[in-house]
């Protein structure tokens, strides 16, 4: 069941720019009713249940249970579930703790991006959704608003600062992904792994083959941390080099 609201147009994929666009104009028109259904707590039992069940057991009907509400009552607020998954992502991105302005930029993008995966460590669930559109909810804009605000804030010429703003995004999303699809491997999978790199000939894979511990002794925290330290640092040498006169 799908109804559409009236500010909506019917050419806007859920998503898009020109569906969150009649989002915000909706949300600025509506008053929200005394004690009445919200889309905040719609958004956080849906991800109560996808936390708990899976994306899979998310259905408008099952929400509707565990809300304790008329599984219809949730289309005046989202139309679809296409809609309630986009919209519980963005819940989700409200969690992120925003470093203060106070700090140099560095500091804040590096406590941003752990932020950012600490909260996607959190609802593995919903990871995969990063990748599905654009970040255009409210909460997204927030913490867009605020790192190349940061940025700007530090000297960074606009186009870098959003091109900064954009790689540390998705390098953190990058690596969320590969956590919640199963590359965080268990300790048993990385010994199975350097059995079967050490069983490969050294004269086909002598790298590989030398180094089958060290390739499977390092676990997702120590490969994040080392990527992001390395891609600040030559951030950091960036702006310096735009920062010569």
């Amino acid at each position: 069941m799908t109804l559409q609201h009236e500010s909506e147009p019917a050419s806007a994929e859920p998503g898009s720019p020109a569906w969150w666009q009649a989002r915000y104009a909706e949300r600025d028109r509506r008053r929200p009713r005394q004690g009445g259904l919200t889309l905040d707590r719609i958004t956080a039992g849906a991800l109560e249940l996808a936390d708990r069940e899976g994306l899979d057991a998310l259905t408008m009907r099952r929400l509707g249970d565990h809300l304790q509400v008329r599984h219809t009552s949730l289309y005046r607020h989202v139309a679809s579930r296409e809609e309630l998954l986009i919209e519980t992502v963005d819940h989700v991105l409200g969690e992120i703790r925003l470093p203060s302005l106070d700090g140099d930029w560095r500091a804040g993008l590096e406590n941003g991006a752990r932020a950012f995966r600490r909260v996607l460590a959190a609802h593995p669930a919903v990871v995969p959704l990063l990748t599905a559109g654009q970040l255009l909810g409210p909460n997204a804009l927030r913490a867009r608003e605020h790192a190349l605000g940061q940025l700007l804030g530090h000297g960074w010429e606009p186009r870098s600062a959003v091109h900064v703003y954009l790689t540390v995004t998705h390098f953190v999303i990058g690596a969320a992904v590969l956590d919640s699809g199963g590359a965080a491997r268990t300790a048993g999978q990385r010994a199975a792994m350097a059995e079967l790199f050490t069983s490969l000939s050294p004269l086909t894979h002598p790298a590989v083959h030398r180094h089958a511990e060290l390739l499977n002794s390092l676990d997702s925290e120590a490969e994040f941390e080392f990527g992001l330290r390395t891609l600040l640092f030559g951030l950091e040498r960036r702006h310096a080099e735009e920062a010569r006169p």
